[in-house]
């Protein structure tokens, strides 16, 4: 279906994309940095997870819309600004427990999968990328222009996962030692939620164009 030199270069560009440091690699980071690396590479499942929703949407033309109505792209990004931001409040307002000990202040795995779907989903930046970065890669002549673009998805959604999961277990580990240490839970819990909310005023500050 695609041709192997072009498919390499797209995974090529892929891995390069996914290894430069963004909004998805700091959310698995501070994550991992508080929760551990369980929790690193669960966040990072759950942005692969918010990818898929907006491939899925690229293939049928809705994510289009976010690119051509400012309304529309308003709307999502104050959205996944609020929500960045409410989670970013939420650490700086907990009360110093010993998270060495994880069972006395625990976060259920599954809300840190939904945070990192939500994160993803509601980043207008996400769709526009998808929508303007995989038709590069397909070709008329190739079959299926959907099945193309579900290929290319799922592909570079791999590479992301590698990437932002290894970054996620590593900040785990890292955080894991530093918890260990007196008084440093409060300045895992400040460090994590200030870069919850700089990336909500990241968000809100993007540009359509």
């Amino acid at each position: 279906m695609f041709d192997f030199a072009q498919l390499g270069l797209f995974i090529v560009s892929a891995l390069a994309l996914n290894l430069t440091p963004g909004p998805d690699m700091l959310f698995t980071a501070a994550t991992g940095l508080k929760q551990g690396p369980k929790a690193g590479f669960v966040a990072a499942l759950g942005i692969s997870g918010g990818a898929l929703v907006h491939i899925l949407l690229a293939i049928i033309g809705v994510t289009a819309i976010f690119n051509s109505s400012e309304l529309a792209f308003d709307i999502l990004r104050f959205a996944g600004a609020g929500y960045l931001l409410w989670i970013g409040v939420t650490n700086f307002r907990q009360k110093n427990a010993d998270l060495s000990r994880p069972h006395l202040n625990p976060v259920r795995l599954t809300t840190v999968f939904h945070r990192g779907v939500m994160t993803n989903i509601l980043n207008p930046k996400v769709a526009i990328f998808f929508i303007a970065f995989l038709p590069q890669f397909v070709s008329v002549q190739s079959g299926s222009i959907g099945l193309q673009i579900l290929t290319l998805g799922i592909i570079f959604n791999l590479t992301s996962l590698i990437c932002n999961g290894g970054v996620g277990v590593f900040s785990g580990g890292a955080g894991r030692m530093l918890l260990s240490k007196p008084g440093a839970a409060k300045w895992i819990s400040r460090i994590s939620g200030t870069i919850f909310i700089g990336l909500a005023v990241r968000l809100v500050l993007i540009e359509r164009h």
